[in-house]
C-alpha cells in the first residue's frame, strides 16, 4: 500500500518539476533583454510624438542660426536655423522604417532559403549554399553603395538593397538548426506518415529555428541602422530634406568649433540606436542558450 501510495505522489512530482522547468525561462526577468527593448521602445516612442505632435517641423527654416539650447529649442538650431531635437527624433524614425523595412524584407527572403536547404537533400543544399557564399563574400557597405549608386538613392532602394544584401545571413542562420530538427524523431514520423514537405517544414521545423532567426534579426537591425547612417553620410541615403543621422553628422561638421551639440547629439542617438538592437540580440540569445552564456567560476 505504501508503494501505491507514493508512486502517485512522485509522478505528480516529476510532472510538475518537468512542468515549471519548462515554464522558467519564460518566467524568468533578463535585464539585458529588458534595457535593450526600453531604449528602442523609447526612441520609438519619442520619435512618433515628436514627428506627430512636436511644434516645428523638420524642414522649417527659422531666423535663429546656430543657436544654443533655449526653452523654445531644448538642443538648439543648425546653421539653417531648425530644430535640432526635432531633426534629430524625425531621423530616428527614418533610420529605424529603413532598418525594420530591411531586416524584414531579408528574412522574409533568407528564412525560407535557409528552411529549403536545411531540410532538402546535398544537392539542393550545396546549390543553394555556394549562391550564399558568393553574396557574402560581397562586403555589404560596398555592395550597398553599388545599389543606390546604380538606381537613384532614397528609402525604397535603401530598404530594398539592404534587404536582399542580408538574405545570406538569414539564410545561413537558420539551415544549421534545420539540418539538425530534420533527423528528429517527429520529423521523421511525420515523414513516415505521408505528410507533404511543405507542411513538415512550416508546422515542424520553422517553430524551432525562429529563435535562430529572431536573434538575427535584431543582429541585422543594428548594422541596417550603421549602414543607412555611412550612406547618408556620404550623400546616397536618405535624401534632404528628409533629415538623417548620418547626413547631419556631416553637414555639423564644418560648423563643430561653434556648435559641437549639430554632431553629438545625432551621434549619442546612433549610438543608443545601435546598442539597444545589440542589448536585445544578446537578451534573446541568454534566453535561448542560458547555460551557454554563464561564465565558469
Amino acid at each position: 500500500m505504501t508503494a501505491e501510495t507514493v508512486l502517485p505522489d512522485a509522478g505528480a512530482t516529476v510532472t510538475a518539476t518537468a512542468t515549471t522547468a519548462r515554464r522558467r525561462p519564460f518566467r524568468a526577468w533578463n535585464p539585458t533583454l529588458t534595457t535593450g527593448v526600453c531604449l528602442l521602445g523609447g526612441l520609438v516612442l519619442i520619435s512618433l510624438v515628436v514627428t506627430g505632435f512636436g511644434p516645428y517641423s523638420a524642414e522649417d527654416v527659422g531666423n535663429a542660426l546656430l543657436g544654443g539650447p533655449t526653452g523654445g529649442h531644448w538642443l538648439g538650431t543648425d546653421n539653417l536655423g531648425r530644430d535640432l531635437f526635432t531633426r534629430t527624433f524625425v531621423a530616428a524614425l527614418h533610420s529605424l522604417l529603413v532598418a525594420f523595412g530591411a531586416t524584414t524584407l531579408a528574412a522574409l527572403i533568407g528564412v525560407p532559403i535557409g528552411l529549403l536547404a536545411g531540410y532538402s537533400g546535398r544537392r539542393v543544399d550545396g546549390v543553394l549554399m555556394a549562391v550564399m557564399d558568393i553574396a557574402m563574400s560581397i562586403p555589404s557597405v560596398l555592395l550597398a553603395l553599388v545599389l543606390v549608386s546604380v538606381f537613384t538613392p532614397g528609402t525604397a532602394v535603401l530598404v530594398v538593397g539592404m534587404g536582399l544584401i542580408f538574405v545570406p545571413y538569414f539564410a545561413r542562420i537558420v539551415r544549421a538548426p534545420a539540418l539538425t530538427v530534420r533527423e528528429r524523431d517527429f520529423v521523421s514520423a511525420a515523414r513516415i506518415a505521408g505528410v507533404r514537405p511543405p507542411v513538415i517544414i512550416g508546422r515542424h521545423v520553422l517553430p524551432n529555428v525562429l529563435s535562430s532567426a529572431l536573434v538575427q534579426y535584431a543582429n541585422t537591425a543594428a548594422t541596417c541602422v550603421l549602414v543607412e547612417a555611412s550612406l547618408s553620410y556620404l550623400g546616397l541615403g536618405i535624401q534632404p530634406p528628409t533629415p538623417s543621422w548620418g547626413r547631419m553628422i556631416f553637414e555639423g561638421q564644418r560648423y563643430m568649433a561653434h556648435d559641437p551639440l549639430l554632431v553629438i547629439v545625432p551621434g549619442i542617438t546612433l549610438a543608443v540606436a545601435t546598442a539597444a538592437f545589440g542589448l536585445i540580440s544578446d537578451g534573446l540569445q541568454e534566453r535561448i542558450d542560458p547555460r551557454g552564456t554563464r561564465r565558469t567560476p
